[in-house]
């Protein structure tokens, strides 16, 4: 019990030595503009590939954002050929620097955290880019299908226990998730049994958050007199702690590995 309070100690004087929360927040600035090159590129997508019908889709989600004429405007730049290949484009080489963006980030994060650097090449860094922001994604998408699953009244009419279930399945997935990230982004030689600690505070604490955030936003609705504005608002503070989580990760990776010394 007192080796486990130790460690929990260090973790802390570690957390704060490198400046986790101020890392944080540069991660969380990075992934928010990534996302928005990726939201283009998925809307041009989905529009070459689901045409009237995605467009259907899209505007009944904003509805309630749009005046009548708006949305009669984002319909036709939905189904609108015009200009999509080059959005397209624009898309694509947007979310490949974003990737890179926030791949450095998080390469800076996890040298803080680790108290060393390495040097990269231009192909690894895009590479690890690439890889980094689809495990961010994938893992955001879990979070997200698992919330609206367990929302869908035909799924808590049939599943026992739901919320308990839904939720051990998410950590079980965003463990599996965020594994190759505590693996690959380390500037130093991991092995799987070090990277799975910090993949499961990641994952539990991904886990954590989503349930306040619900429970925020199911009992404090005050948030929608700002519209979307207080969205981004709320969207950013979510960012900004999930990156926190994840970096606590790599602090207790670098922890438990050994490989940390405080420079204070």
């Amino acid at each position: 019990m007192a080796t486990s309070r130790s460690s929990v100690k260090r973790v802390f004087d570690v957390a704060r030595d490198r400046n986790v929360t101020f890392l944080a927040a540069s991660v969380a600035y990075y992934a928010f503009v990534s996302l928005i090159p990726l939201a283009l590129l998925v809307v041009v997508v989905g529009s070459a590939l689901g045409g009237r019908a995605f467009a259907d889709f899209v505007v009944q989600q904003v509805a309630s954002s749009l005046s009548t004429s708006g949305e009669r405007i984002l319909q036709r730049a939905l189904t609108s050929s015009s200009g999509r290949t080059s959005a397209g484009v624009v898309g694509f080489l947007t979310v490949g620097w974003s990737a890179l963006k926030l791949f450095r980030g998080l390469d800076i994060a996890f040298s803080e955290a680790y108290g060393t650097e390495r040097d990269l090449s231009l192909v690894e860094q895009v590479v690890d880019g690439a890889v980094t922001i689809g495990l961010v994604v994938v893992a955001v998408g879990l979070v997200a299908a698992v919330g609206y699953a367990l929302r869908t009244p035909s799924v808590a009419a049939n599943v026992p226990f739901e919320h308990l279930l839904g939720n051990l399945a998410l950590v079980a997935g965003l463990v599996v998730a965020f594994l190759p990230l505590y693996y690959v982004m380390p500037p130093v030689e991991m092995t799987v049994r070090e990277a799975l600690p910090g993949a499961v505070v990641a994952g539990v604490g991904w886990v954590v958050l989503h349930a306040l955030f619900q429970f925020y936003l199911a009992r404090a609705g005050q948030y929608r007199v700002y519209g979307v504005i207080g969205a981004v608002l709320l969207f950013l503070t979510w960012l900004y702690l999930a990156g926190a989580i994840v970096l606590v990760g790599a602090v207790v990776n670098s922890v438990l590995g050994g490989r940390i010394q405080l420079s204070r």
